[in-house]
């Protein structure tokens, strides 16, 4: 599953307000032992469309997607929590 069909679920089922802060993390394990990477991840539209079925299952959607690379403290200070 992509992030604008991840973030397209999370804006519906939990209702939330658009736009929401999206983070991903990479641990150091899914790097290949390099060092852990953060993304904040923006999107084009965070209005949530409904995509053709897929296998019987209507699949939910929001804009593209866009990947900036952050900082372990940009992360911090944007949720307000040491991570």
């Amino acid at each position: 599953m992509c992030a604008e069909q991840l973030v397209a679920k999370m804006i519906r089922y939990f209702r939330l307000t658009p736009p929401v802060v999206w983070i991903e993390h990479h641990p150091s394990l899914s790097t290949e032992g390099d060092t852990e990477t953060f993304d904040l991840v923006t999107f084009s539209s965070y209005e949530v469309t409904e995509r053709a079925p897929y296998l019987c299952k209507t699949r939910l959607s929001v804009g593209e997607a866009t990947w900036m690379g952050i900082t372990r403290g940009m992360v911090e200070a944007l949720v307000g929590l040491e991570v």
